[in-house]
């Protein structure tokens, strides 16, 4: 039987790992080969455990290119083919899934696609398959070899890839970028994401290691995460020496040096790895002169889900063989880049707006695209903390009316628009007034408000910036957003002194009488 994910409902739900990202293959030709419990030594001698799949008549004579992947934090290898997997193995790939460090069978723990730990891991695996016979080379210890996964599976790749250049093509979906600003966004702890992370792994994280093939396994997390938990459950930050520990592990601290071909896929609605992520990543790769690719779409680590038509399969007017676009791109450029066939992959970057429908442009920033400065908002005197500003636990949502003018304001300020406007792109606000008490905590948000007063945050983003009492004058770069206004639409900017989203730190009450700004990448 397949090995099912040790994890627990909330990790399985939403921390996507390599084999959930495509519907199920029909049946091969001929049926592969699956080799399990490998066992691997890292270069620190940490035990990684692997299962090979090799399609039908792979051999020393005829040799397959291989595709790897590992998964989602506090998951585990799949051990049989299935979702795209199962269609690359139809396609005449070899795949090798893996436990990660600190998961599963593997031993060692967890260091988050650290160089030095799962980047060594990373390394050990490419120099296993360039030994194996049945493996294409592209000289000596050098196999051939695309990589794709999401979360976890996605950052790995990216540092991995800026460290090695064996790796000829890699996939990374829903990575992380900068970690401090992932985490901590505006030096505010993201209160939902980061217990589901830390008590998934830690519950998991040894279940499977007991009955590891190299020997009971029953290390989990590195000592800095544990630590980086405390901190920031005890005082709302942490420390210097783990913050630049996470800096290390941050994939847009190393994206500049990749060579590797990349096509990087970046969720919309992504409330932990937000699509500037994927921005800030793509640019990197482009100004290094790697080929590389971006799709925004409706996915990522979300708790509600895809809102949009279609999900992240999207409204499209063609579809091949049942397979989402994202599907589609992936397989292509996996062909390209790995097989070398001429194969075409799509503008450079295509995305998914809330209409459902894909659209492609030739670079992001998208063409024609300006920075508008919206009305300022001005808040009037907001006490916090607020109790929840309307938002989910991992999710935005605009104030109910009985916080305005006590703990949130809004303010419409773009708008009405005469024709079809796009904002895709990393929004900015500017922040004047003042702060009364030790610290205070703002939440902002853009709203979509539409001719019946239908208000809709786009894309689930909430920013939350944390403000030293006195004066302020702060700038802040919002979420990154991906949304079409439609003509009769309005822009409004909400700020809220709560949200449900993210954890307070315990310094007290405020109040806030601020001005906000904010300046929209709006196409004309």
């Amino acid at each position: 039987m397949p090995r099912r994910l040790a994890s627990s409902a909330v990790a399985s739900t939403f921390l996507l790992g390599l084999l959930t990202v495509g519907p199920a293959s029909p049946g091969a030709v001929a049926s592969p080969t699956i080799e399990d419990d490998i066992v691997i030594d890292s270069a620190d001698g940490t035990p990684i455990v692997a299962t090979l799949m090799l399609p039908g008549g792979a051999s020393g004579t005829d040799r397959v290119p291989a595709v790897i992947g590992t998964h989602g934090w506090a998951g585990s290898r799949s051990t049989e083919p299935s979702g795209l997997a199962a269609v690359l193995l139809d396609r005449g790939y070899a795949i090798l899934t893996w436990d990660s460090r600190g998961f599963g069978e593997s031993g060692g723990e967890a260091n988050v696609g650290a160089p030095g730990f799962e980047v060594e891991d990373a390394r050990a695996l490419l120099s296993y398959l360039a030994g194996r016979s049945e493996i294409m080379r592209d000289g000596p210890g050098d196999p051939r070899v695309g990589w794709i996964g999401g979360s976890n599976a996605g950052g790995v790749q990216l540092n991995t890839a800026a460290f090695d250049r064996r790796v000829d093509a890699i996939v990374p979906e829903i990575s992380w970028g900068n970690l401090i600003r992932d985490l901590l966004p505006g030096g505010v702890p993201k209160q939902t994401w980061d217990l589901a992370l830390y008590g998934s792994g830690k519950a998991t994280g040894t279940l499977l290691g007991l009955q590891s093939p190299a020997g009971p396994q029953t290390e989990s997390y590195a000592f800095q995460i544990n630590q980086a938990f405390a901190e920031a459950t005890a005082t709302g930050t942490i420390s210097e020496p783990i913050r630049q520990w996470f800096s290390e592990r941050s994939t847009t601290r190393w994206s500049g040096r990749i060579r590797t071909p990349t096509l990087i896929l970046q969720g919309t609605i992504d409330t932990l790895f937000p699509l500037e992520d994927g921005f800030a990543n793509f640019r990197r790769i482009r100004r290094a002169g790697t080929p590389v690719k971006l799709i925004a779409y409706c996915s990522g680590h979300s708790l509600t889900g895809c809102p949009y038509p279609g999900g992240d399969f999207g409204r499209s007017r063609r579809r091949e063989r049942g397979r989402s676009l994202p599907d589609r791109r992936i397989i292509r450029w996996l062909d390209r880049w790995v097989k070398g066939r001429d194969v075409r992959t799509g503008p450079a970057f295509e995305w998914q707006a809330q209409d459902g429908r894909y659209r492609g442009a030739p670079w992001w920033p998208l063409p024609g695209t300006r920075r508008v400065a919206g009305a300022p908002l001005r808040t009037g005197p907001l006490v916090g903390p607020g109790p929840g500003g309307g938002d989910g636990p991992a999710d935005g949502n605009p104030a109910p009316a009985s916080e305005l003018g006590v703990t949130a304001a809004r303010r419409i300020v773009l708008g009405p628009f005469a024709r079809i406007r796009d904002v895709v792109g990393i929004p900015r606000v500017r922040l004047r007034g003042a702060v009364t008490g030790l610290q205070g905590y703002v939440f902002l948000e853009l709203i979509d408000v539409a001719p019946d007063g239908t208000r809709v945050t786009l894309d689930d983003q909430v920013m939350p910036v944390a403000l030293q009492g006195g004066e302020v004058d702060r700038r802040a770069a919002l979420h990154g957003v991906s949304w079409r206004l439609r003509p009769g639409h309005r822009l409004e900017l909400e700020l809220t002194t709560g949200s449900a989203q993210y954890s307070i730190p315990r310094t007290g009450p405020f109040s806030v009488d601020l001005t906000a700004r904010v300046s929209i990448p709006l196409t004309r």
